[in-house]
């Protein structure tokens, strides 16, 4: 039998501000046309997410989104929130914004374009549970080959009520170019046939500051049903070599703990577990993931995925590299710095065509003036290296404290 490999997308807490998925590749029998169901809807107030995507070939690796499909979340004390489809990203945004409400059971809806129904089963809002602590240390692992920060939680919910949580975070990092241009570059009157031109610099004001945001990726979870006491201690969320640029600067970290139903906690980490090694397909197989989601008009239809209602609370803490003694990692890019003459329009001196290059880097590769000398002398660098915004945003985020 043909044995093809497919790519299915497993979200781990879809939210707008924020969403991370995840590709994960597996092997299955054959290639099925599947419905994949990914919500997590919490206890914040804001519009929830309710994505709808199939499963695809591995030759695909674009992510087929399920459109023009009917969604409804149904709370059992009579609150019903309709779902609209966003034409940027493909998923279903709350048309009203809503939180999940403790005590309260819900079931989303799902009729699909070609009117088949699928409905989850019912999910209940977990206890809420604050972090305790979310803090940094610096880390030395040498059979790991870590060298760096690594940040930490701790967590303790004494009711015994909560024993199983996720983390996701998003970092924000400030970025500062190493070498800002106070001109901006245009070259006119470009001669063909004599390679001659005229370069204008225009004044500016250099834009060296730039943030950038991320969301996490992967699937980090943990459980307190093992342990003495109901306490989650020193569980790693995130760490950050030494040597990453990312914490050149000014580093923040968001860290968001989910407290999760034994149902979700176990849906999540048999994918974890299963997503390189197993079948999610193969009904029968040992890697078969069934989720909470049905269809119904034929039960033993597949559906991935998973509908689950969170509580959820999060910290924001930020340090800089000195905090731990180290030395001001590398940069994003190695950052080329070129002095070149225009006058230097030959290579009879065993030396490239300046003029030549000088035209090519400033026109096909966005090259940045930094520099100008004599008139002719012109140093140069990629955009990078200059202008952050060529990666980046130079918009400080409302929270951003330096």
């Amino acid at each position: 039998m043909m044995r093809t490999k497919i790519l299915i997308t497993v979200l781990l807490g879809i939210f707008i501000s924020s969403s991370c998925t995840e590709p994960y590749e597996i092997e299955a029998v054959d290639y099925e046309n599947v419905l994949v169901v990914e919500s997590t809807i919490t206890d914040e107030l804001k519009p929830q997410i309710v994505k709808l995507s199939r499963t695809s070939p591995l030759e695909n690796t674009d992510i087929l989104v399920e459109n023009g499909a009917t969604v409804t979340i149904e709370g059992n004390n009579g609150e019903n929130f309709s779902f609209s489809q966003n034409n940027i990203s493909g998923y279903y945004v709350s048309n009203q914004e809503f939180r999940a409400q403790p005590n309260v059971a819900y079931t989303l809806q799902i009729v699909t374009s070609d009117g088949k129904r699928y409905s989850s089963s019912t999910v209940v809002l977990p206890p809420v549970v604050e972090m305790d602590q979310v803090y940094t240390e610096p880390i030395i692992d040498a059979t790991e080959n870590k060298d760096g920060v690594q940040v930490l939680v701790n967590t303790e919910d004494p009711t015994g009520n909560a024993k199983y949580f996720r983390y996701e975070y998003e970092e924000t990092y400030k970025i500062t170019a190493p070498n800002p241009s106070s001109f901006s570059t245009e070259i006119i009157n470009y001669n063909l046939s004599t390679g001659t031109y005229d370069v204008i610099l225009t004044p500016r004001e250099p834009e060296e500051i730039c943030f950038s945001t991320e969301t996490s990726t992967g699937i980090t979870q943990t459980s307190t049903t093992e342990l003495n006491e109901n306490k989650v201690f020193r569980f790693p969320v995130r760490y950050l070599s030494r040597f990453d640029p990312k914490i050149q600067t000014r580093y923040s970290i968001l860290v968001k703990q989910y407290a999760q139903s034994v149902e979700a906690y176990t849906f999540y980490k048999i994918v974890k577990e299963l997503g390189s090694i197993g079948s999610l397909l193969s009904q029968g197989q040992p890697g078969y993931v069934a989720g909470n989601m049905v269809a119904h008009a034929n039960p033993d239809e597949k559906v991935l995925g998973f509908f689950e209602a969170s509580s959820t609370t999060s910290e924001r803490l930020y340090f800089n590299y000195e905090d731990f003694g180290f030395r001001k990692p590398p940069y994003f890019v190695d950052c080329e710095v070129m002095i070149l003459d225009y006058l230097d329009n030959t290579t009879l001196d065993d030396d490239p065509n300046e003029r030549e290059t000088f035209y090519y880097l400033v026109t096909s590769k966005n090259y940045q003036v930094i520099r100008l000398a004599q008139g002719t002398l012109y140093t140069v660098v990629q955009p990078e290296c200059s202008l952050c915004t060529s990666f980046s945003s130079n918009v400080q985020p409302d929270f951003w404290e330096d």
